[in-house]
């Protein structure tokens, strides 16, 4: 990531914008703040990925700002630019509650309900057009695109850590690449712009009080139980009880087709493997362990999938 003094500097020389302070939320997003005006936030992208896409980024916050949709906005009518070879993106700081209160503001915003139901809400805006209309989902760490193409990213990647793996290991990897067979990408199922990572951790709580998606980055048009599946895996990794708040949100909105259910299972499954294997390409995690949480995601999977039809079938 480039320096942050070469950061402000670039932000400076581009927007006459003087930052006062900088926080650091991630190593590649950086929050810009001021005395004479709003903050800011920049997001730098690795050199890898093209401008054309986080141009597209940036088209896509502008469409989801016409349809009066709660997501982070441009902070200028120009805001990608570059800097040492990356692109950077900067929005307008979304200005959320002190972090003591956060807890608090997202209950009084809905809370897991209503996170279901601003999901929901973004299924059922009008056919996306221009760069909304591209194909995305996939987790844009990994790849972006389709949820297909995440899968495949992540099946080169097991591939690549089995031809460096001990023999020891072969079995596990045998067991890593059947339960890849099985997650489902959801093609065919019914599609709508999706957020490639619907969880809390993306949600700004603000004082209205109300919930402010952000970090779309690989945003675009894909299958909608793609993008509900995590948001159930999310919550239902914590307690199964939130799954049917999740699900009696969505549903104010989306009714689920026959095949959307019957898919379910192997789509809640997906993402949880995909980072597994994410992290044994990237060796913080061991063959064997990967091979121990696909057990344990499938199970789980089964469970959150099970009871989401419960709630929806209530």
């Amino acid at each position: 990531m480039a320096e942050a003094e070469e950061l402000v500097a670039h932000i400076a020389e581009r927007y006459d914008f003087r930052a006062q302070t900088l926080f650091t939320f991630d190593q590649d997003v950086v929050l810009l703040r001021r005395d004479d005006g709003p903050n800011w936030v920049a997001r730098i992208f690795p050199p890898q990925r093209p401008r054309a896409r986080v141009l597209d980024d940036a088209e896509i916050l502008d469409w989801l700002a016409e349809h009066g949709y709660p997501a982070e906005r441009c902070a200028t009518a120009d805001p990608v630019s570059e800097l040492n070879g990356q692109t950077v993106l900067v929005t307008k700081a979304v200005s959320g509650v002190p972090r003591a209160g956060r807890r608090a503001a997202i209950k009084d915003a809905g809370g897991i309900r209503g996170l279901g139901e601003l999901l929901g809400r973004l299924h059922t805006l009008p056919q996306a057009t221009g760069a909304a209309a591209r194909p995305g989902g996939a987790w844009h760490h990994m790849v972006d695109g389709s949820p297909t193409d995440e899968l495949a990213a992540a099946r080169n990647w097991l591939e690549a850590a089995e031809s460096d793996a001990p023999a020891r290991d072969l079995s596990h990897f045998g067991m890593l690449a059947d339960a890849l067979d099985a997650a489902d990408a959801c093609d065919g199922l019914p599609e709508a712009l999706i957020h490639p990572d619907f969880v809390l951790a993306n949600v700004v709580a603000t004082p209205e009080p109300s919930m402010v998606l952000v970090d779309w980055a690989a945003a675009g048009r894909g299958p909608r139980l793609w993008s509900l599946a995590f948001l159930l895996w999310a919550e239902g990794y914590k307690d199964l009880r939130r799954v049917d708040l999740a699900i009696a949100g969505y549903r104010r909105h989306i009714t689920l087709e026959p095949d959307e259910l019957d898919r379910l299972e192997a789509a809640v499954g997906a993402r949880p493997l995909v980072f597994d294997i994410w992290r044994l390409h990237n060796r913080s995690l061991s063959a064997a362990d990967a091979a121990r949480n696909a057990v344990q995601t499938r199970e789980l999977a089964r469970a959150i999938a099970a009871r989401a039809r419960a709630a929806i079938n209530s």
